[in-house]
C-alpha cells in the first residue's frame, strides 16, 4: 500500500465522479493515516488480552460471591428475591437506553459485559471498602446523627461512588484506546457501569425497605421507595457518571493526554456535584406532613428533569454528529475506490444495514456474519480515521488502517463467494 489506499477501479471522469455531497476536509485523505512504507510491527499476542480479560472476570466473580454472602444474603432469601425482581425494572430501562445509543457504532460485547459487571460488583465492593475510611476521615470529633447522615449522603457517597465507578472506565482505557474512541463510547460505558452500580444498590435499598414494610405491617413504605428509585430516578447514576465518560471520550477522540486529565477530572467533579445535589435535596426541601412527596416532586420537576433533558439532548446531538463523521470519512475512502456511494449510504443508515444483513442471511449464517463484520469493520475504519485527524499519524495508526482494510476486503470476498451463483440461470 502506498501513501493512500489503492484505487481498485479508478474512474475516468473528472471532478467528483462518485457524486458525493460531503465536503472534503482533508486533501491528503485517506493517506493522512500515516506513511505507506512497509512497517515492522510487533507480533500481536491476542492470547495475552484474553488471559487478562479472564483474570479480570475471575476477580469479579470472586467479588460477586463475596458481595452475595456478606451483603445480599443477610437480607434473607425471600427479601433478596423480591428486591432483585424490583431492581430489574430500572436496570431494564438503562440497558434499553444503552442499546439504543450503542447500536449505531456497536462496541465489543465482552467489554460491555465487563463494564456492567464492574459497576454491579467491583465498584460496589470498593465503595463499601473505602467508604467507611473516608467517612471516618471527614467526620468531626463532635458529631450527631444528623451530621453523620449529611456527611455520608452529600460528601462521602458522591465522592467515593463516582470515583469507584470512573475507575472502571480508566481500566477500559488501559485495556486499549479502541474501547473508548469517542464521546459516545465514553457515555455508553459510563451508563453501563452506573446502571450496574444502581442495580446492586437498588437491591440493597429495596431489600431494606421491604424489611421495614414487613416490620411496620404496611407495604406503602416499599412502594414509595420503588417509586422514587425505580420509576422517577432510574437514570440518576447514569447522568452523574456519564459526565466523566463524556470527558474521557472527548479526550480519547482528540488523542490528548492533557485532556484525559482535564476533561476526565472535570466530568468526574461535575458528576460528584450533581450527585451531591441529588442526595442533598432530602436535607433542604421542606417536608409537608400532609403530603411528604410534594416538596420532592417540585424539586424533581424544576431541577432534575431539566438536567436530565439537557443530557439527553447532548446524547442525541452526539448521535447525529457521529453519523455525519462516519459519512464524511467513509466518503473519503469512497473517493479512493474502496466504497461506492450506495455502500456509504448503506453503512450510515441503520435501516439499510438491517436490510443488507437480511439479504445476506438468505444465503446462510456465514454470509450474514460476514456482512455484519463488514459493516462493523467499515464503521471502525471511519471512526479511527476521524480520530487520527486530531493526532499525529504513526506506524501504529497505519498498521491499524491496513488491518481494517484487509478485513473489509476479506469480508467482501467471502460474501461474494457465498452469494454469487455458481451456474448462471
Amino acid at each position: 500500500m502506498t501513501g493512500a489506499p489503492p484505487h481498485p477501479a479508478p474512474p475516468s471522469q473528472t471532478g467528483d465522479p462518485y457524486g458525493y455531497d460531503v465536503e472534503r476536509i482533508d486533501p491528503r485523505a485517506p493517506g493522512h493515516m500515516g506513511e505507506g512504507k512497509a512497517l515492522r510491527t510487533k507480533r500481536r499476542r491476542p492470547w495475552v488480552r484474553w488471559v487478562l480479560f479472564a483474570l479480570s472476570f475471575l476477580g469479579l466473580a470472586v467479588s460477586a460471591l463475596a458481595l452475595y454472602f456478606f451483603v445480599i444474603l443477610p437480607l434473607g432469601f425471600g427479601t433478596s428475591l423480591v428486591a432483585f425482581t424490583a431492581a430489574l425494572v430500572p436496570v431494564a430501562m438503562v440497558l434499553g437506553a444503552v442499546w439504543w445509543i450503542d447500536r449505531y457504532t456497536p462496541q465489543p460485547r465482552m467489554s460491555l459485559v465487563y463494564a456492567f459487571a464492574w459497576g454491579a460488583i467491583g465498584s460496589v465492593l470498593l465503595t463499601l471498602w473505602f467508604g467507611g475510611y473516608f467517612t471516618t476521615w471527614i467526620t468531626p470529633t463532635e458529631t450527631n446523627e444528623l451530621i453523620d447522615s449529611f456527611l455520608g449522603a452529600v460528601i462521602q457517597a458522591p465522592v467515593i461512588e463516582e470515583a469507584m465507578k470512573s475507575a472502571g472506565m480508566i481500566g477500559l482505557l488501559i485495556w486499549g484506546r479502541r474501547y473508548i474512541a469517542g464521546p459516545i463510547d465514553g457515555v455508553v460505558y459510563a451508563a453501563l457501569i452506573a446502571g450496574g452500580f444502581a442495580f446492586t444498590e437498588n437491591i440493597l435499598y429495596f431489600g431494606s425497605s421491604f424489611h421495614q414494610a414487613q416490620a411496620a405491617g404496611e407495604i406503602a413504605v416499599f412502594w414509595q421507595t420503588f417509586f422514587l428509585r425505580g420509576v422517577l430516578s432510574p437514570f440518576a447514576h447514569v447522568s452523574f457518571t456519564a459526565l466523566c465518560g463524556l470527558g474521557l471520550g472527548i479526550a480519547a477522540e482528540r488523542r490528548s493526554l492533557m485532556l484525559y486529565f482535564g476533561l476526565g477530572a472535570g466530568g468526574l467533579s461535575l458528576g460528584m456535584v450533581l450527585h451531591a445535589l441529588w442526595n442533598g435535596s432530602t436535607f433542604f426541601i421542606p417536608v409537608d406532613p400532609a403530603a411528604p412527596l410534594a416538596g420532592f416532586l417540585r424539586y424533581y420537576v424544576t431541577v432534575q428533569v431539566p438536567i436530565f433533558v439537557l443530557l439527553v439532548a447532548i446524547v442525541l446531538f452526539l448521535r447525529l454528529r457521529e453519523k455525519r463523521i462516519l459519512r464524511r470519512q467513509l466518503a473519503e475512502y469512497g473517493r479512493a475506490g474502496w466504497f461506492s456511494p450506495d455502500e456509504v449510504e448503506l453503512l450510515v443508515s441503520m435501516r439499510r444495514r438491517r436490510r443488507a444483513e437480511r439479504w445476506a442471511a438468505r444465503h446462510g449464517a456465514v454470509s450474514r456474519m460476514a456482512m455484519r463484520d463488514l459493516i462493523r469493520t467499515s464503521i471502525a475504519l471511519g471512526i479511527e480515521r476521524h480520530s487520527v485527524l486530531f493526532g499525529t499519524p504513526s506506524a501504529k495508526t497505519r498498521a491499524r488502517e491496513r488491518e481494517l482494510l484487509e478485513t473489509v476486503t476479506a469480508d467482501r470476498r467471502l460474501i461474494g463467494s457465498l452469494t454469487a451463483p455458481v451456474v448462471r440461470g
